[in-house]
């Protein structure tokens, strides 16, 4: 039996899970993933490993139609014992060959792509049951899809590794230069721009970033489950994806470390220029509340001085006022008119005094007028 599968990017599915047939002999299947969608072409026949006429043309033309980019596409044989396959396992590039058994089963792969654009994959059934051999089947094209579609993260961080650089050796500019304090807002402009990149970077990044986390643990969940054991002679199963997938999810976690950490120092230098602008702020505020202090003081005097030239006046105008009435009386009482105002001028003054301080006390102690606007 021969199957073809592949994983592509489609842009618009309405469905998620469809399986039909083409003929008697062949089948297909569909299954639409969260960002990708597989198409499984299956075919019975004794044709010769790998052969592309193996398969009907309409069934061909099915499945190199998809729409989409393919990521991984990958030939598939599985006979009956390891004598049926050997043809097939002979088509594989010897020098790259992996191999491992479970259970009764064995498999094959070079896990390369091949002249054709495809990869080739050999499974013995061994006696394995129909359902352990299909579950065996999924679970080996699950780990090759995921593994791709997790490495799709690395082109992203060596494309964006630069930038990152950049905005690093950036911060470390405006680090250093954060004892000046004669360009503060000009480093807080450039700061905030760092900011903007950074986030910009961060939104650009952190759907393929998690992505990869989550794939990558699929993976290991897979090679978990198949537990192959390993064949003498060949490279093991989990070694291989060991070697080619755990330097690049490392490359991307370090970026993803990287950025985070950036994240953190830009926050934390730009809380600590705005304290040290505030502080300055702050300075200042003190320094115009005690010009103000200063203002106010002087104004309290001056007004001290000009409530008591306003008793002087006061009493002057009362006693001219007073003078009329004093004059006439202190003649007929035998008193000079002088003698007469000069005894009355203390208690008009000091008649005067205590009204104008009652006056003041109680404009001191009135409340507030509140003022209220009718809609």
């Amino acid at each position: 039996m021969q199957d073809l599968a592949a994983a592509t990017d489609e842009s618009q599915v309405f469905e998620r899970h469809a399986r039909g047939a083409l003929g008697g002999k062949e089948h297909w299947i569909w299954e639409r993933h969260s960002e990708a969608s597989t198409s499984t072409l299956i075919t019975e026949g004794d044709g010769a490993p790998f052969d592309p006429e193996a398969h009907d043309a309409r069934g061909r033309a099915w499945l190199e139609g998809s729409p989409g980019l393919v990521i991984r596409a990958v030939k598939i044989v599985v006979g009956a014992d390891e004598a049926a396959v050997g043809a097939a396992v002979r088509a594989l590039d010897p020098e790259e060959v992996i191999s491992g058994r479970q259970g009764h089963a064995r498999i094959w792969s070079d896990f390369k792509v091949h002249a054709d654009g495809w990869g080739r994959f050999v499974v013995a059934a061994g006696g394995s049951h129909p359902a352990d051999l299909g579950r065996l089947v999924q679970r080996v094209q699950e780990l090759g899809n995921y593994r791709n579609m997790a490495l799709l993260a690395l082109p992203v961080v060596q494309a964006e590794s630069s930038r990152l650089d950049r905005m690093e050796a950036d911060l470390v500019g405006v680090s250093k230069r954060l004892t000046d304090t004669r360009n503060e807002e000009a480093m807080l402009d450039e700061i905030s721009r760092l900011g903007a990149e950074v986030a910009d970077l961060t939104a650009a990044t952190a759907f393929r970033l998690g992505a990869m986390k989550a794939y990558a643990g699929i993976v290991s969940d897979r090679l978990r489950d198949l537990a192959c054991a390993p064949v003498e002679g060949y490279q093991p199963l989990d070694d291989f994806i060991d070697r080619r997938l755990t330097p690049a999810t490392r490359t991307c976690l370090a970026f993803a470390d990287r950025l985070e950490a950036l994240a953190t120092r830009l926050e934390r230098a730009t809380a600590l220029l705005r304290t040290r602008i505030e502080l300055r702020v702050q300075a200042q505020n003190t320094a115009l509340l005690a010009s103000v202090e200063q203002t106010a003081s002087r104004q309290l005097k001056l007004q001290h001085l000009v409530e008591g030239l306003s008793v002087v006046a006061v009493s002057y105008y009362a006693l001219g006022i007073l003078a009329y009435v004093i004059k006439p009386s202190a003649t007929r009482l035998g008193m000079s008119p002088d003698l007469a105002q000069a005894v009355a001028l203390p208690v008009v003054v000091g008649l005067v005094w205590l009204y104008l301080l009652l006056k003041m006390r109680r404009l001191d102690h009135a409340p507030a007028a509140r003022f209220m606007r009718k809609p």
